[in-house]
């Protein structure tokens, strides 16, 4: 299972809904393969979705998670918004140090 972020920013005059977690988790179809989607609204116009993806290599999970992402845009499922990118979280190198301790 991969953890792949998709950051995305709302076109004005679209914000990011209240209700977006639900909108988004509803938006999912069996064939997405994903595990769990975390919805992490940084601002107005910003906004984070989390995919927890079963797949068999991290570049699968990451073409996956774009491909529900547009899927979801072109669906009206999101609001609109232009997709920024995709790719796995960075931990914090004092955080990994921490880990390896």
């Amino acid at each position: 299972m991969y953890l792949v972020h998709a950051r995305l920013r709302t076109v004005p005059p679209a914000e990011v809904p209240d209700d977006l977690r639900e909108t988004a988790r509803a938006g999912l179809s069996p064939g997405d393969r994903v595990e769990h989607l975390a919805v992490h609204p940084q601002s107005a116009e910003h906004f984070t979705l989390g995919f927890y993806l079963l797949s068999d290599s991290l570049e699968e999970a990451e073409r996956r998670a774009e491909a529900v992402c547009r899927r979801m845009l072109g669906a009206h499922v999101l609001p609109r918004a232009r997709l920024l990118d995709v790719g796995v979280p960075l931990m914090p190198l004092s955080l990994m140090e921490q880990r390896a301790g």
